[in-house]
């Protein structure tokens, strides 16, 4: 028979969002389980580029990578063009880091249970447990010596089990939070971590380099992880019947005199993310959605830790909330939802826009616009920091100026004004998320509007 336990919160999933959750509910006194399938060697064992913004640890209060966990600071960001012959650097505002995802996440794990939350690590969360139309915990096996199954009851379910979303997935399809992910709106990616047989130039800026031959749809990546180690990947869009990224891996980086000098593989892994504007709505009664699980990633790059680290903390403010007024339906909830999808979710709206535009770029397209300074450093950082391309709500003065760069591309001129217009726009229907559940419907309508009317202006049919 399966044991009953009862808690107040319980977490599914410690990855980054669920870690980072579990991490800042420690000290709330409320009762706090963490359910997580694989054992202490691999939480956080999604693979991914491993690089993390400074600034998602001061945004939300959790502690800065040390050693062992820190492996490289992070100062710069180097955008290539097709050729290569094209650098675009992107300064860090606040830095960053390259991070050993499995001694990070257990770092926080580790935290959270000294100060009380229960961790079930090797433990399968297998379905939502519903009762009376309720979602009231979940059924989970716990793997060891003895296999043993147990009901997890509790006020509020986070699914943070990523973009597989194992409680997401099988609850009522008719809850709104029941958002199937596009194969279209998400990346299949494919890294190595390798020791190189040389010293890397500039161990502190981290390489991305465009190049739909390699990467269609996506990019590929070079992230030092110190002066030999580096962290190396293909990301290749979804759904428009692109060649597995391991594949391009072979045929491209093997053979190339930088990311084909290796001396060993330390680790190779792949994985599906995200890349697409947020979940419409990450919270319903009692459960929320949080991390790749609620689509809170970068649409651009697919980097989704900083993101799921904010989540978490709009989750952890809602929750501490709920209990405070003994309310744990899609009312209370919903705060959770306002506060995400009014700041950052506003603006990876706008960037999903620019995402889906890149996507239908050409080689030489790009090549050009990086060469004749349409995309410059600093209209790139600016566009990644607001969500917008505001360089483009110009006056006529300085739309004469830019066209004479542009000069044989005037269609370009007018698919960059539309973009710019477009993440203006949905940027704008973001600020204005919904107050209440029940205006969800009409909102959703608008966007998806919006959206099916920018893709339509600019060709897109995916």
């Amino acid at each position: 028979m399966p044991r009953d336990l009862k808690y107040d919160v319980v977490i599914v999933g410690l990855g980054p969002a669920g870690s980072s959750l579990a991490y800042l509910l420690k000290d709330s006194g409320l009762k706090v389980a963490g359910i997580e399938v694989a054992g202490p060697e691999r939480v956080w064992g999604k693979p991914c580029g491993d690089a993390i913004g400074k600034g998602h640890f001061l945004e939300t209060g959790l502690p800065l990578p040390k050693e062992p966990a820190l492996m490289q600071v992070v100062n710069a960001v180097d955008i290539y063009s097709p050729s290569e012959e094209v650098r675009l650097r992107l300064a860090e505002p606040n830095g960053g880091f390259m991070i050993d995802r499995n001694k990070y996440g257990f770092q926080l794990v580790e935290e959270a249970q000294k100060s009380g939350v229960d961790i079930y690590l090797r433990t399968h969360a297998l379905k939502p447990i519903i009762e009376d139309g309720k979602l009231a915990g979940v059924y989970a096996k716990q793997h060891g010596e003895e296999e043993s199954a147990i009901r997890f009851y509790a006020n509020i379910v986070v699914d943070a089990t990523g973009s597989g979303g194992a409680i997401k997935r099988k609850l009522p399809p008719d809850w709104p939070v029941v958002e199937p992910l596009k194969p279209t709106d998400s990346a299949v990616a494919f890294r190595k971590i390798v020791e190189v047989d040389y010293d890397i130039e500039e161990p502190d800026v981290i390489r991305i380099y465009i190049n739909e031959n390699i990467a269609p749809g996506g990019y590929w990546w070079l992230f030092p992880k110190g002066k030999r180690i580096a962290n190396i990947g293909i990301g290749v869009q979804r759904g428009r019947g692109f060649p597995h990224p391991r594949e391009l891996y072979t045929k491209y980086l093997d053979a190339r005199p930088d990311t084909g000098r290796v001396v060993r593989v330390l680790n190779e892994a792949g994985a599906l993310l995200p890349t697409r504007r947020p979940a419409n709505t990450i919270v319903w009664d009692n459960f929320i959605s949080i991390g790749d699980n609620a689509y809170t990633v970068n649409p651009i790059h697919g980097g989704g830790m900083g993101y799921a680290m904010t989540a978490a903390m709009y989750a952890a403010k809602t929750i501490k909330s709920a209990f405070e007024i003994g309310d744990f339906t899609v009312n209370t909830l919903w705060q959770a939802n306002t506060g995400y999808m009014r700041t950052t979710g506003a603006k990876q709206a706008g960037l999903d826009i620019l995402r889906i535009y890149l996507q239908t770029l050409t080689n030489e397209e790009v090549e050009w616009a990086m060469r004749n300074g349409v995309a410059s450093v600093e209209s790139l950082m600016e566009t990644s920091i607001s969500g917008e391309m505001k360089k483009l709500n110009i006056t006529a003065l300085e739309k004469a100026k830019l066209l004479v760069r542009m000069l044989g591309r005037p269609t370009k001129l007018l698919e960059l004004l539309t973009v710019g217009e477009y993440m203006s726009r949905v940027k704008k229907l973001y600020l204005q998320y919904p107050e209440k559940p029940e205006e969800l419907p009409k909102w959703v309508d608008k966007v998806e509007s919006l959206y099916k009317e920018f893709k339509a202006k600019i060709g897109v049919d995916w």
